[in-house]
């Protein structure tokens, strides 16, 4: 039995209910983007609508070759391979470039409904993966998630903390000139309680402006697009005792050389091959 053909007959209910409803959304998303977009766009939203996944994502593809960004093609995209899937037809690959559009779509969006669909689109087909590797007997976790740092930095955008950090500042010189200058032993206490409390304070948020701004202007991250893209170190020997990557996982990338690629997954910190990854926009 084809991975394909397995796939719509035991994914279960849940999966293929999921995935049907997501594609149903498209009857609005796409009429609504179709008034004014390309030739490109039109003609891959008329197609998934009218069942020619196949053409649908050829028509997507192409316009995302064009270079442009934008989170209801990405979304669409993700439908039109998220459904070839449901179908039976899958083919090598398409969880995997389901789940990049929709985490492109998730991360472009400002619309919170688009958002929702994303992730609910994400959480599908990544549930699907997680299944398949559970009957391999593989690790079955698709998203270990940012790293502490990221998280963190990630809790506020990067003018805040550096706001933090400037009034941290403030507040160190202050502690410290009251101090210095305090005559009374208890104005002297008060200076050094308050600079003991924004140093260490000011530490952090330079700490949190600095992961902020790399995450602004140097993080790529990929998802990886294959089903057998297998952890391999500088010299292109496979890690041992490493099993294949998850389908559809999100992942940092740290170099790129020839055609391999340096990622983290997690603790993971190995080499792929570049063609089993495909980049999400920013």
């Amino acid at each position: 039995m084809s991975a394909a053909r397995s796939f719509s007959t035991t994914a279960g209910p849940a999966m293929c209910g999921c995935l049907a409803v997501l594609v149903c959304i498209l009857g609005g998303a796409g009429k609504a983007r179709a008034d004014g977009a390309d030739a490109l766009f039109t003609s891959g939203a008329q197609a998934l609508q009218d069942g020619r996944v196949g053409d649908a994502i050829d028509a997507f593809e192409a316009y995302a070759d064009r270079g442009v960004v934008d989170p209801a093609a990405s979304y669409d995209r993700a439908l039109a391979y998220a459904e070839r899937v449901r179908i039976g037809a899958e083919k090598p690959g398409d969880l995997g470039r389901a789940a990049q559009g929709f985490e492109e779509a998730r991360d472009l969006s400002r619309d919170p409904k688009l958002v929702a669909d994303a992730e609910r689109g994400l959480a599908a087909v990544r549930g699907e993966v997680a299944r398949r590797r559970l009957r391999a007997g593989q690790p079955v976790e698709v998203d270990p998630g940012p790293s502490l740092s990221r998280t963190l930095a990630g809790l506020l955008v990067e003018d805040t903390w550096a706001a933090l950090a400037l009034a941290a500042s403030a507040s160190l010189g202050l502690g410290l000139f009251v101090r210095w200058l305090g005559r009374h032993p208890r104005v002297g206490v008060a200076g050094g309680v308050l600079a003991g409390v924004a140093a260490p304070v000011l530490a952090f948020a330079m700490a949190m402006t600095a992961a902020a701004r790399h995450d602004r202007l140097s993080l790529v991250e990929a998802v990886v697009v294959s089903s057998t893209a297998r952890p391999i170190d500088e010299r292109g020997v496979t890690i041992p005792g490493s099993t294949t990557m998850p389908e559809g996982a999100r992942v940092e990338v740290v170099r790129e050389e020839g055609a391999l690629t340096r990622v983290r997954f997690g603790s993971l910190d190995a080499w792929l091959p570049a063609g089993t990854l495909r980049p999400l926009a920013r």
